[in-house]
């Protein structure tokens, strides 16, 4: 019995042990980067096609040090008919390098545009990579991501200057800014010669529309992606094996929209393995979902080639994240730990009824991005890229529980029309909502699926205000001011619409101010009039914030006088007394209160078939003994 016991304790002492374990510097299976000398004969070992991991030669050109800093590189050539078909490959980061039976590093490096049998290329140091794993071998369960969110303190202190997505201009403006490297110095410059020589992260995505392109670029040309058009998920194998040269990558997104990063496995040592030779986004310590691949081919190039692949299974979980390598652990994952569901009906034009379902990725800059693009390309591909068309959007986003939330549920919804993309049209209604909610500096959320309502017709349904005119030019207090309009509809002749509006009882004489906007219009009124107002305080603000917004088919009228209020906390106070305003605004308390440039009087809504642009403005007379 003491024996049995013995033993069992043994076993699990080994398989504690097994568990724990983490890769660490082996001299009999690894080179010294010391020992790497010009001339030496080696192999490496890579999928061209499928997965089947073939050997390829390949000879040391020269050892360069510090080809930036704590980053040494070997320069090979490549001598083999197969490497010499293709050249080196975006999706070959991380194909181990062996001389004389042991790991010498992994191919991590190319140039560009090399001649006709060149086959030059760079590896990573295996002891450089070996240190990535050194670090921890643990997944950040707090990880949270830092793609564009260092906005710096004065974004996030006190809610300063956190602007909510419904005003869309604004929103530009400051999201351009944080894409903008000057503003941004911690993202890595792209055109040093280290991020020009470094193999690109090929990203399989199904589709490749102007509109996808545009919204990729600028993530892609920051984190050396390189979009490559293919099937990202399920190409038709379902399983590949986990080895040495086998893909390895990241699915973005996975289901009826794919998008797929990818790179090759160096080393695996039982659960734990490296990869890439190289960061994928040089976040550190991360927790992020990690897949096998299956190669289409390699497309040849006189450019630098690129490997096509396509994800199979999920094989466990990246850990690190850092400039010699990612680390990763060969586990099995609960299917939606990593992903956020998305759901979609979509009514096309044909009133024909199609479900759609994705998952996105649960990473803090991927998920707003991927899961716009995803419905964007959707739809597209539903309907059509490009013509007349109104489309009708809701989008719901469900949040987990959170003891700060009022409610989980967050509902986005508003009507367009143009002759351009209906997809792009849909994108705009989630992605920058969920960024600021992913985002915010009140209370970590954690979204729980977001669901799609879309109904789509094939005619442009958009009008222009041409003119505005009233009736007369002096009024009463509590008198109905009526408003005729001349709109021009798309190909369309020009129509009359009439809108009224009463002006309160209270309004003292003198001169008012009245507009009739569109919908955007007004939303970039009431931005410039009380910025302060849209400057949330606390998390439920954010919430209320995003939710509001008016029908882009609605007409706005609103009567304004000239006098100046103040915003405190998120609330406005209109037509304070100059020392009451002057009491509550002291410098003593910035960031808590802000002028507004007028005080609005009424405001009221005309309903129309159509989505409008331009606006209208006339100063009034209020006369109590006006006729």
């Amino acid at each position: 019995m003491k024996k049995v016991l013995l033993c069992a304790f043994m076993i699990f002492c080994l398989a504690a042990l097994h568990v724990n374990a983490q890769i660490k510097w082996d001299v009999k299976e690894f080179v010294p980067l010391s020992q790497v000398k010009q001339g030496m004969k080696a192999k490496g070992y890579t999928v061209f096609s499928g997965t089947t991991v073939e050997e390829f030669d390949c000879e040391v050109v020269s050892v360069e040090y510090n080809f930036s800093p704590n980053w040494h590189v070997v320069w090979m050539k490549g001598t083999s008919d197969n490497f010499k078909r293709t050249g080196v490959a975006g999706g070959m980061s991380g194909s181990p390098i062996y001389i004389d039976g042991r790991l010498m590093g992994a191919l991590s490096l190319g140039a560009f545009n090399q001649r006709e049998h060149a086959n030059l290329f760079g590896v990573t140091p295996i002891e450089q990579m070996v240190k990535v794993a050194e670090r921890g071998m643990k997944p950040n369960l707090r990880y949270a991501g830092a793609k564009f969110l260092d906005l710096g303190s004065e974004y996030v202190s006190e809610g300063l200057n956190m602007v909510p997505s419904p005003i869309h201009e604004g929103d530009r403006a400051l999201r351009q800014n944080y894409l903008d490297n000057d503003t941004h110095p911690s993202i890595p410059n792209l055109n040093t010669p280290e991020y020009s020589l470094r193999l690109a992260i090929p990203v399989a995505l199904p589709r490749l529309d102007a509109t996808t392109r545009q919204l990729l670029k600028p993530i892609f040309d920051r984190y050396n992606m390189v979009p490559v058009q293919a099937a990202g998920g399920s190409g038709g194998v379902k399983k590949s094996p986990v080895e040495k040269g086998q893909i390895v990558g990241t699915e973005f997104v996975r289901g009826d929209y794919t998008s797929f990063g990818y790179g090759t496995i160096t080393y695996i040592d039982g659960n734990e393995l490296l990869a890439y030779g190289h960061s994928a986004s040089g976040e550190g310590n991360v927790n992020v979902p990690i897949s096998g691949g299956f190669v289409h081919f390699i497309l040849p190039s006189t450019s630098r080639s690129s490997k096509i692949a396509s994800a199979t299974q999920p094989i466990g979980t990246l850990v690190q994240d850092r400039d010699p390598a990612i680390a990763g652990l060969i586990k099995k994952l609960p299917n939606s730990h990593h992903y956020i569901p998305v759901t979609a009906k979509v009514q096309t034009s044909d009133k024909k009824v199609h479900d759609v379902y994705y998952e996105v990725i649960r990473e803090p800059f991927y998920s707003p991005l991927y899961t716009g693009i995803g419905i964007s390309n959707i739809v597209n591909g539903l309907e059509f890229f490009f013509n007349d068309h109104t489309i009708n959007a809701k989008a719901t986003i469900t949040l987990k529980d959170h003891p700060d939330l009022d409610t989980r549920e967050i509902v986005l919804k508003n009507i367009f029309s143009s002759s351009g993309s209906p997809g792009s049209n849909v994108s705009r209604i989630v992605t920058n909502p969920m960024r600021d909610l992913i985002s915010n500096p009140y209370a970590k959320l954690k979204i729980e699926s977001v669901d799609f309502d879309i109904k789509i017709e094939d005619k442009r349904k958009t009008a222009s205000i041409l003119t505005a005119r009233l009736d007369k030019l002096a009024y009463r207090p509590g008198e109905e001011v009526k408003m005729t309009f001349t709109v021009r509809p798309y190909l369309e002749q020009p129509k009359t619409l009439t809108g009224t509006i009463t002006i309160p009882k209270d309004t003292p004489d003198g001169i008012v101010l009245l507009r009739a906007m569109s919908s955007s219009s007004y939303q970039g009124w009431r931005r410039s009039r009380a910025p302060f107002n849209f400057v949330p305080k606390n998390i439920n603000q954010l919430v209320n914030l995003l939710q509001e917004g008016e029908p882009n088919t609605n007409l706005i009228l609103e009567l304004s006088a000239q006098q100046p209020g103040l915003t405190v906390q998120g609330k406005e106070f209109p037509d304070l007394p100059i020392s009451v305003m002057a009491v509550m605004n002291t410098p003593m308390r910035i960031g808590e209160s802000g002028y507004t440039f007028g005080t609005v009087l009424h405001t009221d809504k005309v309903e129309t078939n159509y989505i409008l642009t331009n606006s209208a403005s006339m100063p009034i007379a209020i006369n109590r003994n006006a006729e």
